[in-house]
């Protein structure tokens, strides 16, 4: 199933529904779905805004989603998982989903979960290690130099790359001022990045910003979504 066939789903829900239990019932069909459509997670919690009629007549004017822990990927766990979609349009009779006006999302990342999903994602060195402080990500790890094994610590700043990931830059002078050649540290970070690598959410998105906290880096965004002229629920 392709990204963002999962949003087609929703609809699906809305038809044959009517009176007052149309909104948790929506909500309810919604909230079942998204561990197929976004991943397993420990918990979804499902708001679906706009009035009764609307929905009926293939309408929801606002739908917010609530992910905790959520696996993105089994290499990737998003600690909280926030998106928001407006004016999420469907066919009714035919259930076939016509637009979604705008989608935003949220995503947080522990410093451990950060640090797994490198460790899962290449051949990286045992000993490498990823800090994130307020506003700074520190790489410490033990460079492969003969007579050199001690730690060495770079610190940077997090930068989106191809709109979908999110690396790590060193501050040239945290590089400059190591014991060791600059082609040794910079061997080594290649293997930290992406530390970030947003292309594995099950619906394509553009990265707006990233924000580093401490142990903890968040990253927003917006969906790219459009949907198929023969999609059908």
């Amino acid at each position: 199933m392709g990204k963002l066939s999962w949003l087609a789903i929703l609809a699906a829900f809305v038809a044959g529904c009517s009176g007052g239990l149309i909104r948790p019932r929506v909500e309810k069909g919604i909230r079942n779905v998204l561990p197929n459509y976004i991943g397993p997670a420990k918990e979804y919690i499902v708001r679906a805004d706009g009035s009764t009629s609307s929905m009926i007549k293939g309408l929801i004017e606002h739908l917010h989603i609530e992910g905790k822990d959520v696996q993105l990927d089994p290499k990737l766990l998003v600690a909280q998982m926030l998106v928001d979609m407006d004016e999420v349009r469907y066919d009714p009779e035919t259930r076939e989903l016509k637009s979604v006006r705008e989608t935003t999302f949220e995503a947080s990342l522990s410093e451990a979960a950060v640090n797994a999903y490198i460790g899962k994602s290449r051949e990286s060195d045992s000993d490498l290690r990823v800090r994130l402080e307020p506003n700074k990500v520190a790489v410490e790890f033990v460079p492969k130099v003969v007579g050199l094994n001690v730690p060495v610590l770079v610190t940077g700043r997090p930068v989106i790359a191809g709109g979908d990931k999110v690396n790590f830059v060193a501050d040239s002078a945290s590089v400059a001022h190591l014991p060791i050649p600059a082609y040794i540290v910079n061997k080594a970070l290649n293997k930290v990045n992406p530390i970030l690598d947003m292309s594995l959410m099950r619906f394509p998105v553009c990265l707006g910003g990233v924000e580093v906290k401490e142990n903890a880096v968040v990253v927003k965004g917006r969906a790219q979504f459009k949907p198929e002229p023969s999609q059908q629920l």
